[in-house]
C-alpha cells in the first residue's frame, strides 16, 4: 500500500467515526431522557464540520494528485477537529462550573490515534 493509499484509508475509516462522535457530541450533556447538547452547541459544532469537509476535500486533492493541497486540508482539518474537542471541556451545563460530555476521554482518544496516524502517513506523501 502506498501512502496515498494509506492516508485514504485512514481517512475513509475515520470520517465516518467523526460524523458519529458529532451526533454523540450532540447528546453528551446527561439531562433529559436521551442527553442534550453541550452550551452553545452550534457554535461549537462549526469546527467539526469544518473538519469533516477539509478532509474530504483533502480525499479529492489525493484523488487529483494534488498532495501539497491534501497535506494542507488534513493539517487544516486536524486543527479544526481539535478545536472542537477542547471547546467540549466543561461545556455540560451541570455543577457550577460544568462538565465535560459523557465521553469526552473517548474522543479525545480517538482525536489522538487519528492524528498520529495521519501525521505518520502523510510524512510519506510526495
Amino acid at each position: 500500500m502506498n501512502a496515498v493509499d494509506k492516508v485514504n484509508a485512514i481517512l475513509d475509516d475515520a470520517i465516518p467515526h467523526f460524523q458519529d462522535q458529532m451526533g454523540s457530541m450532540s447528546q453528551g450533556c446527561g439531562f433529559g431522557k436521551n442527553g442534550g447538547p453541550p452550551l452553545d452547541w452550534q457554535s461549537r459544532q462549526q469546527p467539526g464540520n469544518a473538519a469533516i469537509k477539509a478532509f474530504d476535500n483533502a480525499r479529492v486533492a489525493l484523488a487529483q494528485g494534488r498532495i501539497p493541497d491534501a497535506k494542507q486540508q488534513i493539517d487544516s482539518g486536524l486543527s479544526q477537529w481539535d478545536t472542537l474537542i477542547s471547546s467540549l471541556a466543561g461545556s455540560c451545563p451541570i455543577g457550577a462550573h460544568g462538565t465535560d460530555p459523557a465521553s469526552y476521554g473517548a474522543y479525545q482518544r480517538f482525536r489522538d490515534v487519528v492524528k498520529a496516524q495521519l501525521q505518520v502517513a502523510v510524512q510519506f506523501l510526495d
